[in-house]
């Protein structure tokens, strides 16, 4: 966060008798010049790196379902990550490591891409974030258990979801807690470098 102030001095050098009619100071100050909204931070046009993005396993370890092709908008047969169902059907996570401190105020996903003939996607997700990647925190309800969010109808329309609070960190991961037919997910971090 940057921090700013300013600081606005008025005085009034006219004068009722021995003192001034007016002498005013005023000072405003901002703590925090923030990221209410902000703007993608790089899944879909690659300023995040490849090796950023990693997962808890991918289908049969097979590249074309790789955490790269998590990526918003990636196209052709296997167009998104999914996760590798036999041996990872428990809690399967995507995560990005921003490689310095970011500010996320929220998510855009989708699901398999419409080059693939099944209908897969996520439906529902918890977030988690760290800023070593040894110690999480989870994205509470205001009741203290983890948030669930809304993910997907469907394979392509984007659904652009605000989290609670923003949040300054390194590392995002998404834990995938529901999806239609196979956990297959694309998707962009939305917040400010």
């Amino acid at each position: 966060m940057h921090k700013r102030s300013i600081i606005l001095l008025f005085v009034n050098k006219m004068r009722f008798g021995t003192k001034p009619v007016l002498e005013t100071i005023v000072h405003f100050s901002s703590d925090d010049v923030s990221c209410s909204v902000g703007g993608p931070l790089g899944m879909e046009d690659g300023r995040i790196p490849d090796e950023r993005i990693t997962a808890s396993s991918f289908w049969e370890n097979r590249a074309v379902c790789g955490p790269v092709r998590a990526r918003l908008n990636t196209q052709g047969y296997a167009a998104a990550w999914c996760n590798d169902e036999i041996t990872d059907n428990i809690s399967p996570w995507i995560q990005v490591d921003f490689d310095g401190t970011v500010t996320i105020t929220g998510l855009i996903t989708q699901g398999l891409g419409d080059s693939h003939p099944y209908d897969q996607w996520v439906t529902e997700y918890q977030v988690t974030y760290s800023k070593d990647g040894q110690s999480w925190n989870n994205v509470n309800d205001a009741d203290g258990t983890p948030k669930k969010f809304p993910g997907n109808k469907d394979k392509n329309t984007l659904v652009t979801t605000r989290l609670p609070f923003a949040l300054r960190t390194r590392i995002l991961r998404i834990h995938h807690t529901a999806w239609s037919v196979h956990c297959c997910m694309r998707f962009e971090v939305i917040g400010c470098y």
